[in-house]
């Protein structure tokens, strides 16, 4: 199940995007929503669009030392290579804000014991790995702030996938979340999340 819930901003802002009135909503290839609306349509990136929604959401509760966690039944006892685990001692306080319960034990071992919510069920045992990856990754190649870092990594690698289906409610839930964050025309990276077409273009794209 994924979990939509109402992003937290730093503070109180101006929503100057709302969200499209859905009557109806379709997922084509299990990759983009479509929404028609009055002036044409809508595509959305389901992946960039939850990218925004749980990165904002993290972001606020950085900033709010927040954490929302989800216990595991059956803990998972991880290894990692030396440089991995000195980076996820290093960033031990920073991973227990997001909402993983970790004990270190021995010199590369870390026991797992609870989860962000916005980890999907199923996720639970690659999610730290795939999230150290992709924070190395930045950090050689975009020189982030470390906790920046961490929202942008965390928030691609939890954030739905292209390929996944989704129900209506779902799409319906997505929608709603991403107007209601502060940028949802873009992902964390910048790349766009909403595209718009209007019925002038289309008419141009069909010789009208």
């Amino acid at each position: 199940k994924i979990d939509f819930r109402e992003p937290q901003t730093q503070q109180p802002t101006q929503q100057t995007d709302s969200s499209p009135e859905v009557a109806t909503c379709f997922q084509i290839h299990n990759q983009y929503i479509i929404i028609p609306i009055e002036e044409g349509v809508i595509v959305i990136d389901q992946h960039a669009a939850h990218e925004r929604i749980i990165y904002e959401r993290t972001v606020a509760n950085f900033f709010n030392s927040h954490t929302q966690s989800q216990q595991l039944l059956f803990p998972y006892t991880l290894e990692f290579s030396a440089g991995d685990a000195a980076l996820v001692q290093h960033l031990f306080s920073n991973l227990e804000v997001l909402g993983f319960q970790l004990k270190l034990f021995g010199k590369n071992t870390v026991i797992l014991e609870g989860v962000p919510t916005d980890v999907k069920p199923g996720n639970e045992e690659t999610i730290l790995q795939e999230l150290v990856d992709l924070y190395k990754e930045n950090e050689h190649e975009l020189k982030l702030e470390p906790r920046d870092n961490m929202a942008k990594s965390f928030a691609c690698r939890a954030a739905i996938k292209f390929g996944e289906p989704l129900n209506q409610s779902e799409m319906r839930a997505l929608v709603d979340q991403l107007f209601k964050t502060q940028m949802p025309y873009v992902c964390p990276h910048g790349r766009p999340a909403v595209v718009k077409l209007s019925l002038s273009e289309l008419g141009k794209r069909f010789g009208r």
